[in-house]
């Protein structure tokens, strides 16, 4: 038992040997001025383990122990001191304390080496309890603060408390128990509760990546939250940067935080004011940088060049929150990602407001000229200006036809404007949908050229359906003359209306070019033409399809298309059959037979 105590008593010492030299090689490794300070009192601490395992030693190696035990302790409290500086009282109390414990020490282990054992009793009891002081006060406050700290930082600290408090329990036990606490099994079980604070205290300072991953569990809901935030939910560019400034300082447990453009403009900042972090960031301020905090910057990659992400780190951040700093780093990556996104999404949301303006203003300044033209060719063709020459009356009904080209384009034109500002109004009313797609029809006849058959497929009961009848004529008309165009060499032209299961349709079908799937999503977009070397003779501005599709929807219906390249397409519009009446209800049960219906033709001839 004797032997197993006096192994327990060396596996501690180089326990605390071993832990000492690890963190004297993280202070070499990093040479930071707070980790000398804990590097100093640990190593201290293991010289004091290792000399405590020397039988008999002479006086002044018992000093010397005594000394390097108390400045352990002094360091530990220094170490606090890097964090939040003592006050000038106290920092002078600290130093008198130290000489003092030493005093007492070197007293103990020389005038009264021998003396009774009370006064030796309460002479390490006067020592132990100044280590404590310098042990105890910096990990009571390490704790206590820690609650406000993010996950990772909060445990490191915990740890580094939990050891030390160990260590001080230990030495007043050993000093209060006496004779009690020298027996084998008392120094086998003490040395085993010391060996505890070794994993402790060295996990506090280098943690593994496995463990950190365990401790940041806990918040991995609230970071999925941040990069939501970021990339799915925040509209503008600076609200998403308030939000990730916010998110960024939360993240590190710091006290402050700014994002700035690659320019140097403060575009977002969080419990700092934005003179000061431009100070900062231009490098004229660098008070947030001195000995208990400091400021940590990270990249951040954007299109028009490299910004930044800082943080004004908290007391602690410099040693406990080197986590943090790296998922502070990965984290700006999100933030690059959402600023550019944010920046996209503003920089289309211009174009489009552009293209709004452009439309509205370029319809308007068109048509009052063009309205004029109208007139004065209108007079020509009247002979009210004089009687026109066959080359004048032809040319005179070329012009005509340009100008109602034109007055077509500036009415597509100011309807799109009035779509995208929500200035739309419908005429809802109940009509027959066979009427409105002839009278499209008779619209798009002057288009039909002699290898062109327009045939119109109609049921012999009314379709009915509520809707403005002016705009839906615009949309069928508009199906039939792409038809036309789109069918260079000919064809067959089908206007066909059906009505099944509440729905009316108006299918349009040509023998043209087709369309290529991958093509088909453009067809439906504002401007979207889609250009081959079978369409790009062809006249066009990409506004009527968009038009038609959102005139639709507004009327609770839709343009579907089906093509296939080369062989012709089929442009369908849905609209819902009116509600009311008994016609609407057989019509809408069943599609409408298109046996014994009359088909209309039309042909070029006929126009």
């Amino acid at each position: 038992m004797i032997l197993a105590a006096a192994v327990a008593l060396d596996l501690t010492a180089a326990a605390f040997v071993a832990l000492g030299v690890a963190i004297g090689y993280h202070w070499y490794r990093d040479r930071g001025r707070t980790q000398g300070m804990l590097a100093l009192a640990l190593v201290a601490l293991a010289v004091v383990a290792a000399l405590g395992r020397i039988p008999n030693p002479p006086v002044l190696l018992s000093a010397v122990i005594v000394v390097l035990f108390m400045a352990s302790g002094f360091f530990v409290l220094l170490f606090r001191h890097e964090f939040i500086p003592l006050g000038r009282t106290a920092y002078r109390g600290a130093f008198v304390l130290l000489a003092v414990g030493i005093g007492l020490g070197v007293l103990d282990v020389t005038v009264f080496a021998h003396a009774n054992p009370v006064v030796v009793t309460l002479l390490g009891l006067g020592l132990i309890s100044i280590w404590a002081v310098f042990t105890g006060e910096p990990i009571v406050r390490f704790w206590l603060a820690s609650n406000r700290l993010p996950a990772v930082q909060r445990a490191r600290m915990r740890f580094l408390s939990f050891g030390f408090a160990i260590l001080i329990t230990i030495l007043v036990v050993d000093v209060l128990g006496g004779s009690a606490v020298q027996s084998p099994t008392a120094v086998i079980i003490t040395q085993l509760i010391a060996l505890v604070a070794v994993p402790a205290i060295y996990l506090s300072l280098a943690p593994p990546p496995l463990l950190r991953r365990i401790w940041r569990m806990s918040e991995e809901n609230a970071l999925r939250a941040a990069m939501q935030d970021l990339l799915i939910f925040t509209t503008s560019r600076e609200a998403l940067a308030e939000r990730a400034t916010f998110w960024a300082v939360r993240l590190v447990g710091a006290t402050a935080g700014f994002i700035a453009d690659p320019n140097g403009k403060i575009i977002a900042n969080t419990a700092i004011d934005r003179a000061h972090a431009a100070r900062l960031i231009s490098g004229r301020d660098r008070s947030a940088s001195g000995s208990t905090t400091g400021i940590i910057m990270a990249p951040l990659h954007l299109t028009e060049g490299v910004g930044t992400l800082a943080i004004i780190g908290g007391p602690f951040t410099p040693v406990f929150g080197t986590e943090e700093i790296s998922q502070l780093r990965a984290y700006a990556n999100s933030v690059s990602a959402g600023l550019e996104r944010a920046r996209v999404a503003e920089r289309m949301a211009a174009i489009e407001s552009n293209k709004s303006q452009f439309l509205n203003l370029a319809s308007h300044e068109l048509r009052g000229p063009v309205t004029v033209i109208r007139g004065y060719l209108s007079m020509l063709e009247a002979g009210l200006l004089g009687e026109l020459n066959d080359r004048g009356r032809m040319a005179a009904g070329v012009m005509a036809a340009k100008v109602s080209e034109m007055n077509e384009l500036i009415e597509e034109m100011i309807e799109s404007a009035r779509l995208e500002e929500g200035g739309v109004t419908l005429r809802a009313v109940e009509a027959d949908l066979r009427e409105i797609a002839r009278s499209a029809a008779d619209i798009v006849t002057p288009m039909l050229e002699s290898k062109h058959q327009l045939v119109m497929d109609l049921p012999e009961r009314r379709v009915r359906v509520k809707v403005d009848p002016d705009r839906t004529k615009t949309i069928v008309a508009n199906l039939l003359s792409n038809a036309i165009k789109y069918s260079p060499d000919g064809g067959v032209i089908t206007c066909q209306v059906r009505s099944r299961a509440g729905m009316a349709k108006v299918a349009v079908s040509d023998q043209g070019i087709g369309i290529r799937r991958e093509s088909i999503a453009t067809l439906f977009t504002r401007f979207g033409r889609i250009i081959t070397p079978e369409t790009e003779h062809l006249k066009g501005t990409g506004l009527g399809l968009f038009l038609g599709r959102q005139l639709a929807r507004l009327q609770d219906g839709d343009i579907t298309v089906a093509s296939v390249e080369g062989e012709g397409s089929t442009f369908t519009l849905q609209l819902p059959l009116a509600g009311a009446g008994p016609e609407a209800a057989s019509n809408g049960g069943a599609e409408t037979s298109a046996e014994g219906a009359p088909e209309h033709t039309v042909s070029a001839s006929s126009s």
